[in-house]
């Protein structure tokens, strides 16, 4: 009971951090040119619609986002390595402009959507780019048919099991819902030093609005089991690995990219300075850099 408390804990601030985040992208929209995405596309995987934004020719690469996020985090990253690459940002099932059935959002269950993606877009093989909970289920899909990945590159990624807990409100620990907002705040309010800067007061209310709210709760509850890290199966990991993490996070700290770089054999881990959970948001230039050259046939 004490670790799926602290795994719950963890998971609450990953859920209450990425309702934040969205705000990165007007942020850097106005801060430099960002080229808007193209018009989103759908394709129906296990009687589901999923959405999806396509770029250019070539080597496909697959974009995951994270959790209470979509492919609008991607949006400074589609149009220069369409340059180089058929770029590829799905939103997952249960978020963004996908369906959103009531089911179980299990890493199992988003990977299984993606194998059903691939297939039904008949790509027998691509490189896999995912960030936080998109980076976990990138890792998953890659263990469980690495004959469909030709890299991996893991940025900032969930997955492994949490080592710290985190202080809780007056009251104690109540379960995410859509009907304790307040107690969610409180919760983010206790542990501020790790809260995103630009996490307003209206953003679990947003979720409500984009239809959201349950994918994110259930996907933190499946998680709280710890039925799904991915710590002993990293041995499995035969293909050549990128590990992006930004030096600031305070989300999922460096400390777990050290960790993943360990264990996934040969895999290079980089760090990019002066940025936290979202790397490919705020050092575009650098990430865009990185994952070029990675990617790229001669590497």
């Amino acid at each position: 009971m004490e670790y799926e408390r602290r795994s719950l804990m963890i998971l609450r601030r990953i859920g209450g951090l990425w309702l934040g985040t969205l705000f990165c992208i007007s942020t850097l929209a106005s801060s430099q040119t960002v080229q808007p995405l193209p018009p989103h596309q759908t394709v129906v995987v296990h009687g589901q619609k999923l959405a999806y934004y396509e770029a250019g020719k070539g080597s496909v690469v697959i974009f995951i986002h994270g959790l209470g996020a979509d492919s609008r985090h991607w949006a400074a990253n589609v149009d220069p390595l369409s340059q180089n690459f058929h770029v590829i940002a799905l939103d997952m099932i249960g978020y963004g402009q996908s369906d959103k059935p009531l089911m179980r959002y299990t890493v199992e269950t988003f990977a299984d959507y993606l194998q059903g993606f691939l297939k039904a877009l008949k790509i027998p093989r691509a490189s896999l780019v995912g960030n936080s909970l998109g980076g976990w289920v990138a890792l998953d899909f890659t263990i469980r048919h690495p004959q469909m990945v030709e890299k991996l590159v893991l940025v900032d990624a969930a997955g492994l099991r949490p080592e710290i807990s985190l202080k809780m409100p007056a009251g104690g620990p109540k379960p995410l819902s859509i009907l304790n907002v307040s107690w969610f705040f409180d919760f983010i309010a206790a542990n501020k030093e790790w809260a995103a800067v630009d996490l307003g007061p209206n953003a679990f209310e947003r979720h409500l609005e984009n239809g959201d709210s349950y994918s994110i709760a259930s996907s933190v509850a499946a998680m709280a089991t710890g039925k799904e890290f991915e710590d002993a199966k990293l041995g499995k990991v035969r293909v050549p690995t990128l590990i992006i993490w930004g030096r600031d996070d305070a989300l999922i700290p460096l400390t777990f990219g050290e960790r993943l770089n360990r264990g996934i054999a040969g895999s290079q881990l980089l760090v990019l300075e002066g940025t936290g959970h979202v790397p490919m948001v705020a050092k575009p230039l650098e990430f865009n850099a990185a994952v070029r050259k990675f990617l790229s046939p001669h590497e």
